[in-house]
């Protein structure tokens, strides 16, 4: 974690091999009452940008990017990267690492 300031991850939040999370990060539940919570699922050589909300039951794919600030309620998928509230992803990259 090259910045760690406020980052926040949920008791069962899981986070592969070769990770990159930078400031102000929340890996965590929905909080929705009612339901079992569940946490996200960060698979290796991911990076994710400073802001993001990466939240519920959703996986984050291999080689991955999620921008700046961006709000993750869905899966992304491997090589992809995700941006905006909602995220969605707007490129699938071909420059796979490991």
């Amino acid at each position: 974690m090259p910045h760690p300031t406020g980052v926040v991850i949920g008791e069962d939040v899981m986070i592969g091999d070769n990770v990159t999370i930078f400031q102000q990060v929340t890996l965590g539940s929905h909080g929705k009452p009612g339901l079992s919570r569940s946490y996200p699922i960060i698979e290796d050589h991911v990076t994710i940008y400073a802001g993001a909300k990466i939240i519920g039951n959703v996986t984050i794919g291999r080689n991955a990017v999620i921008g700046a600030n961006a709000v993750v309620t869905k899966d992304v998928p491997p090589n992809a990267v995700a941006v905006g509230v909602p995220a969605k992803i707007i490129e699938k990259r071909v420059d796979k690492i490991g």
